[in-house]
């Protein structure tokens, strides 16, 4: 009875839970589309005469205009809008190390960085203990899902601003946004061309207010103006705009977060395997879109097929650094038995390696394989450096062959 009762108890409990769980998802969405709806509503309220919609027509176009060239940045700068573009963020001055140029002259930030020892704080950055010792595991599955469970990224550093936010030192695209909108609405908008129409225009601050929503953008404008028609003197008084452009940015956001996340921690995650294509977001990956010296540098390009912005897909894209192939820990099996063989061969060491992104691999062996150890004697040592590389960056162990009276064998 005590057992039944426990039972009904965790039932409950559960059931209380997933109502609570789903009463905030309800009230989250109710509260932004009621924020929605209010913004419509307070435009939709002012009452403009008809001599009057030129100036309130050419504001809110401004203000459309605004809204979709800094969406178009965001997506092509990787979520950054510069400040010689009129957003908060330093202009890059190096690239390679900052961004890279993309085919259309968008300065691309880094989505992913190569690790370095300043970024590394459970595992190993550099050869040859990278990315940590006895890799990958004796189950590399159990291994990987633990590190996504905690977000230990082995094989690279996430360089992607938070979406929402106000924080000065790390500007979200939400605040990214309202500056850019902002500074364009600013600089663009001129009201003295209706001063020839009989226009006399007073104006006031300018305030705008970005929502991101799973499937839209809004843009809200608190702009008070004070519309004199001077012919007949009549005053109108308009303060709010808006517009709506259907870009799904907060969906888009997510799954790139995503798979930033999947390809630094897991190093076999194909970044640009079409399984990965989700919701009609699919990704592009330009190889060696950036080459100097030995720094390689690929292009991700996310295209959203249900957003169109100036008639094409809305488009995210970021550069990924290469980074180092990672060398299989060797297990060195005792060779078979009887006299010792003449040579050790590269069968007798099968190397395996995985590399993040997805490079052609090769093998090389320091002595060359395969190497005669049979005029070696008993009790002598041979030393074998495995190095695998991607033609840029490497990773590599060194064996020590042990020959031990008729038998070789490897520690």
């Amino acid at each position: 009875m005590y057992k039944k009762k426990r039972g009904q108890v965790t039932v409950y409990i559960i059931l209380g839970i997933i109502i609570l769980f789903l009463a905030i998802l309800l009230f989250y969405f109710r509260d932004t589309t009621e924020k929605e709806m209010s913004m419509q509503e307070i435009v939709r309220a002012q009452k403009i005469p008809k001599e009057a919609r030129p100036i309130t027509n050419y504001v809110t176009t401004q203000l459309d205009d605004a809204t979709k060239k800094g969406l178009l940045l965001i997506g092509m700068q990787g979520g950054y809008i510069y400040e010689s573009q009129g957003g908060p963020i330093p202009d890059p001055i190096d690239e390679g190390k900052d961004f890279i140029y993309d085919y259309n002259d968008y300065a691309v930030s880094y989505g992913i960085y190569r690790q370095t020892q300043e970024s590394s704080y459970y595992y190993f950055p550099d050869p040859p203990r990278y990315p940590w010792d006895n890799f990958p595991c004796i189950f590399y599955e159990d291994c990987v899902g633990a590190r996504i469970m905690l977000d230990l990224g082995s094989f690279g550093t996430k360089n992607l601003p938070p979406l929402n936010g106000s924080n000065p030192s790390n500007p979200s695209i939400e605040s990214q946004l309202t500056l850019y909108i902002t500074n364009y609405l600013k600089e663009n908008i001129d009201l003295t061309i209706f001063d020839e129409q009989g226009f006399d225009i007073t104006y006031g601050e300018m305030n705008v207010s970005i929502i991101i929503g799973e499937d839209d953008v809004i843009a809200f404008l608190e702009y008070p103006l004070i519309i004199n028609k001077t012919l007949t003197n009549k005053i109108t008084k308009v303060s709010y705009f808006y517009t709506n452009p259907q870009i799904r940015l907060k969906k888009v956001y997510k799954f790139v977060e995503k798979i930033i996340k999947n390809d630094i921690v897991d190093i076999t995650f194909d970044i640009d395997n079409p399984n990965n294509d989700e919701d009609d977001i699919w990704i592009e990956k330009v190889e060696d879109a950036y080459k100097q010296d030995d720094l390689v540098v690929d292009l991700i390009v996310i295209r959203d097929n249900r957003s169109m912005l100036y008639a094409e897909p809305y488009t995210f894209q970021f550069a990924r650094e290469n980074r180092n192939p990672a060398l299989h820990l060797i297990y060195l099996p005792i060779l078979p038995k009887g006299n010792v063989q003449d040579y050790i061969t590269k069968e007798d060491i099968n190397p395996k390696a995985y590399d993040a992104d997805e490079d052609v691999l090769t093998f090389t062996y320091d002595p060359n394989l395969p190497y005669p150890v049979a005029n070696l004697g008993p009790d002598s040592r041979f030393y074998l450096r495995v190095t695998v590389d991607d033609g840029v960056l490497e990773d590599w162990q060194d064996l020590v062959i042990l020959v031990i009276g008729f038998i070789s064998q490897y520690i």
